[in-house]
This record gives C-alpha cells, sequence and structure tokens, in this order.
C-alpha cells in the first residue's frame, strides 16, 4: 500500500510519511518492526567540530556549585586544544537559578547566532531549564544549528531543540561535572559523535538479563531524565505521537513510588504507549533520604509500565543516567533497539 502524506507544523526540514500498515524485515536474522509511523527524514544536524575550534559554556538551569570542578572541566577542554567562550551564566546565581531566566535564555540565542562559536556545552543541570523555553529566539536557533550538550534537567531544552527547531542534540558529559573526572571509555564515542559523522556504531551491547520485553524496532531516540520528561507532558515540546520514537530514560534520588507515578503519567498521556521502543537507564537512589514509605522492586515497576504500554521491545539497566561513564545518547537522531539482542545501534551521523 502506498504511505500517504502526513500534514505537519514543525519545521519544514522534517518530511514525515505515515505507513498505513506496519512493516516487519529482516536484519541479521532478527525480526525488526518498523511501526506504522515513520521518523523525519532530514533535521538540522550541526557541522563536526573542528580541532582547535570554539565551544560555548553555559549554566542554563542552577548556578555552579563547585567551582574547583568547573575549573578542572575547562582545564580538560583546553587542554583537547579547543577555545572556549564562557557564559556569564556561570558566574550568576539568583537562588537556584543562574540569574535570571531572561539572561539565561538571550545567552543561549547569542551562543547560537554566534557564528564563531561551533559547540554549546552544559556546565551542569540542576533546576530551570523549562523556565527558558517560551522565551528563546526559535528562528534564530532553528537557523543556526550547533552542537548542543547538555543532561539531566538540560533534558527539557534538549528535547524542545528537536521538537521545535529540527536539531539534534548530545545527552551527555558535563563540563563540570563529567570532564571534571575525564571517563576515557566514554569521551571515546562522545569526540567521534561530534567530530566525525559517525554512523552505525553500537550505542549500548547489553546482555539476555537486560531485556524486559522482546522485539526489534527503529525511531527517533528521546534520551532523558524521567522527571523531566513527565514535566513536559501537555507541552507543545514532548515528542509527537506521529512519530516513531524510541525513548530512554533515567533519574536520580527517586524512589520507587515516584517514579511509579511519572512513569504512570507517560502512560496516560499517551507518550509511553506510543513509543516504537523503551529502554530504561539507571534509576540511582538518594541513600540519604529517610522514607516510611514501603518500597517495591524497580524491575517490577518497570515490567508492569511496558505491559500497560503495550509491550513494545524493551529493555532496561544501560548505564546512562547520573553515573561516572554514562553513555552519550543522541537525541534526535534515528536509533535501533534490539531487545532480541539487547542491542542499541545509531543509525545515521549526528554532525555533518
Amino acid at each position: 500500500m502506498h504511505p500517504a502524506i502526513v500534514h505537519d507544523r514543525r519545521p519544514p526540514c522534517w518530511t514525515r510519511m505515515l505507513n498505513i500498515s506496519a512493516l516487519r524485515f529482516r536484519n541479521n536474522n532478527a525480526n525488526c518492526f518498523l511501526m506504522s509511523k515513520e521518523y523525519p527524514k532530514s533535521c538540522r544536524k550541526p557541522p563536526r567540530l573542528r580541532a582547535g575550534g570554539t565551544i560555548a559554556v553555559t549554566a542554563p538551569a542552577s548556578p555552579i556549585k563547585d567551582r574547583e570542578k568547573l575549573a578542572r572541566g575547562l582545564a580538560y577542554l583546553e587542554s583537547c586544544g579547543y577555545r572556549l567562550v564562557l557564559g556569564e551564566s556561570l558566574y550568576a546565581a539568583e537562588g537556584y537559578l543562574a540569574g535570571s531566566d531572561a539572561a539565561r535564555a538571550d545567552e543561549l540565542s547569542r551562543f547560537f547566532a554566534n557564528p564563531d562559536i561551533e559547540a554549546i556545552f552544559c556546565a551542569r543541570g540542576g533546576y530551570g531549564t523549562m523556565r527558558l523555553l517560551d522565551l528563546l529566539d526559535w528562528d534564530t536557533i532553528a537557523g543556526n544549528p550547533k552542537i548542543f550538550v547538555g543532561f539531566s534537567d538540560i533534558t527539557a531544552l534538549q528535547w524542545a531543540l528537536y521538537v521545535r527547531a529540527g536539531i539534534p542534540s548530545i545527552s551527555g558529559p558535563m563540563v563540570g561535572v563529567d570532564f571534571a573526572d575525564p571517563d576515557a571509555t566514554q569521551l571515546s564515542l562522545f569526540w567521534s559523535l561530534l567530530t566525525e559523522p559517525t554512523t552505525g556504531c553500537t550505542l549500548w551491547q547489553g546482555s539476555p538479563n537486560d531485556q524486559l520485553s522482546p522485539g526489534c524496532t527503529e525511531g527517533i531516540l528521546f534520551a532523558g531524565t524521567l522527571t523531566l520528561a513527565a514535566a513536559l507532558c501537555g507541552t507543545a515540546f514532548r515528542p509527537s505521537a506521529e512519530t516513531a520514537y524510541v525513548l530512554l530514560l533515567e533519574d536520580i534520588g527517586e524512589e520507587p513510588y515516584r517514579i511509579d507515578r511519572m512513569l504512570c503519567q507517560l502512560l496516560l498521556t499517551d507518550v509511553l504507549p506510543s513509543a516504537a521502543g523503551i529502554a530504561f537507564g539507571e534509576f540511582a537512589e538518594d541513600t540519604t533520604r529517610a522514607t516510611s514509605t514501603p518500597k517495591r522492586p524497580l524491575e517490577t515497576i518497570l515490567a508492569e509500565y511496558i505491559a500497560k504500554a503495550g509491550n513494545p521491545p524493551a529493555v532496561m539497566n544501560l548505564p546512562y543516567g547520573h553515573i561516572r561513564g554514562k553513555i552519550s545518547a543522541p537525541i534526535g537522531l534515528r536509533v535501533r533497539l534490539d531487545a532480541d539482542r539487547q542491542q542499541l545501534l545509531l543509525l545515521e551521523p549526528f554532525v555533518e
């Protein structure tokens, strides 16, 4: 059956088609399923990061807590040969925010507009990124795609970058956190994604115990922190139900009942049922928080919501989260999630 064109009000670089029937194909002797919804055919990919290029460092959420770690992270980037532009947000603080919303949004928009800046790295997460989404100059950002790297609270901005502007980004190491204590294995994949058009690489290889639900699927990767994914429900910045997407979720300091509640929110707002596949990273507990709330095994909770979502291909235990050595996850790029082989493969390059 011929595919039917679906009207799309998002960026013109997105050309999507909706197949009436699901497609099944053979790949390396594994059955893979493409959902009836297809991924965007193209997006606004940034140019690769050149040797000696310029990286802007910003704090779109909370202020810097540990200046010694930030200094080590900046020194690491300089030791790699890159020139740095430091945002004023690195030195600002208004309570739990790194300066006013207007100042942080303006800084981001200026960094995207600056032709001398090739990449924008976030120093840390915290809280406050969602407050910027209706303040950013999206026309300027969409017209100047750049490498953007962040994690945790930055999830909100990264999902918005793709949904609103068609720009992919890297959910990965941050300057005042990971670069302060570099992990060679983590950064090997990270730098290859940014500096060369890498495709067909394995982002993760697990074991049979990591499978939650069998199957193989492809879609656009939406990776990030569960708290932010739940907070984006009901907004214009969540994944579209008309696009085949794969979720990769993690979190820190959340008790099982809170993880349960947020997954229920994703279920009831159709984010989980609309996913072509689902992967779970690390859910690091806050062991310092005293609680009288009884617990349930996390694996049981995850399995329940995979079943409620219709049993799409699903895996767990990916080394992605608030941990040292986490994998770099390219948001907005096509991936293949093979739960039968416990594999997450990148199918297209991040940079041009």
